[in-house]
């Protein structure tokens, strides 16, 4: 079947197009820098209760030095 669509003249030129579109993507191709934010303000969640599952649960907010992994 690509054998016979690559027969065509107009398909190789559209063939060879897309490689070449897909190689100069994978060669030149920059991360995007991540930003690490936090979605709700700390103070807003400080000694707030929440019960959960017949749990109750009490939020604090620490200052802790941590890592994240970003995503790949």
């Amino acid at each position: 079947m690509i054998e016979r669509i690559l027969r065509n003249k107009n398909s190789q030129n559209i063939f060879w197009f897309l490689i070449g579109f897909g190689i100069t993507i994978l060669l030149f191709h920059r991360p995007i820098p991540t930003e690490y934010i936090l979605p709700i303000d700390p103070q807003k969640i400080n000694n707030q209760q929440i019960k959960f599952d017949g749990k109750c649960f009490l939020y604090r907010v620490e200052d802790v030095s941590c890592k994240l992994d970003s995503v790949k």
